[in-house]
């Protein structure tokens, strides 16, 4: 067990340590139990992402195929113009609405995340 060459000492640890792990050497009112099984990895879960993904990458397939891609003028499609018009028909309160559904989503997603919880807490 080590190098000293002292027989007597090593038989000694020996003995210690083999009367320490041997079956009722456990202190009164404690119990050694079996090593908590591995926890199984989530197949049925990542089948169901993977399906749909497939799926969702069907129609979207599907949706590209029935366009035409071609005739599309792209430089008004992103204009000024179309923007405006986009943003000209929001209000006050759809605008303070959206923040709010947004700022709830947030604070409900860190909430749920453990490794972002101090971070919630701190600007709290």
């Amino acid at each position: 067990m080590n190098s000293w060459g002292n027989n007597r000492l090593e038989k000694k640890i020996d003995e210690m340590l083999t009367s320490s792990v041997s079956r009722g050497s456990e202190p009164a009112g404690y119990s050694v139990r079996l090593m908590p099984r591995r926890p199984m990895f989530p197949w049925l879960s990542l089948v169901f992402v993977i399906a749909g993904a497939a799926l969702l990458g069907f129609f979207m397939a599907q949706w590209l195929g029935g366009q035409n891609l071609e005739n599309i003028d792209y430089g008004s499609l992103f204009s000024i113009e179309r923007l405006s018009g986009l943003f000209s028909g929001l209000s006050a309160g759809r605008i303070v609405s959206g923040l709010a559904i947004i700022l709830g989503l947030g604070g409900a997603i860190l909430t749920f995340m453990p490794e972002k919880q101090q971070v919630l807490k701190h600007l709290m």
